[in-house]
């Protein structure tokens, strides 16, 4: 009898990329643990979240085991979350990767496996932004709903230097996962909104995590409801801006 495998990854990606819906929807899976962002520089709000009934510390609410001095708190940290039986993975934005880069050792060391979640519409990542600011939280959970009428401006003055620096941040870490050699796949929020089963799907293979059924539901609600035009109140100055960028296709 062959044993399971009991994978060690980490989804490495950036803010409003899907990234709550693909640990989620991880982590319901059969001897699968999702964390989310263990490295986030900030203590947990006791506000209900998609985790909170399964989460653990996150680095910066431990000592790990007595060990303060870098790089060893942040080996020993990791070697308690990866100890956790089963296949286990957690969130890490680039931001976090570049405040604490020696997890990127470990990673290599380890030969974590690393799933790259990108998002390639940068406008709506933007846009995102905004909608996240002006509700006031950054998700909803199964039963609560966002304002039929939610919209907002977008900053036409800076929104190409911002679609600029979202780009940018992909090729950073491309560059970066092609250098650490780290086994590794790059999956898109689009793609996975397109065909949800093909994806997760591949996302398993890819972690060799095992499937006895179809991938859950999500227990997150979409904020957005609507296309561009609906929900940009300024979408005619946005479209003027982006008219002669490189990005003119991203708007719907």
């Amino acid at each position: 009898m062959t044993a399971e495998v009991e994978t060690k990854f980490v989804v490495l990606t950036t803010n409003r990329s899907g990234s709550v819906w693909v640990m989620s929807t991880l982590n319901s899976l059969q001897n699968v643990t999702a964390q989310g962002e263990l490295f986030l520089p900030r203590k947990r709000v006791t506000e209900k979240r998609w985790d909170s009934d399964f989460a653990c510390p996150r680095y910066i609410e431990t000592k790990s085991n007595g060990l303060n001095i870098r790089p060893f708190s942040i080996f020993s940290y990791l070697d308690n979350l990866y100890g956790t039986p089963g296949s286990v993975g957690f969130k890490l934005m680039y931001a976090q990767l570049g405040r604490y880069p020696e997890i990127l050792a470990y990673f290599i060391r380890h030969r974590i496996r690393v799933v790259h979640l990108v998002r390639r519409n940068h406008l709506d990542v933007v846009l995102s932004y905004a909608l996240k600011a002006k509700l006031g939280q950054a998700h909803l959970l199964s039963g609560q709903t966002a304002p039929e009428d939610l919209r907002v401006e977008l900053d036409d003055d800076h929104l190409v230097r911002q679609l600029e620096w979202l780009q940018k941040k992909h090729s950073i870490a491309r560059k970066l996962l092609k250098w650490s050699r780290l086994p590794q796949m790059e999956v898109a929020y689009e793609d996975l909104l397109r065909d949800q089963d093909r994806y997760f799907c591949l996302i398993c293979n890819f972690l060799s995590i095992g499937l006895d059924a179809n991938i859950p539901e999500s227990k997150l609600v979409k904020i957005r409801r609507g296309g561009h035009r609906k929900v940009i109140t300024n979408y005619n100055e946005v479209q003027e801006v982006l008219a002669n960028s490189k990005f003119a296709g991203l708007l719907e």
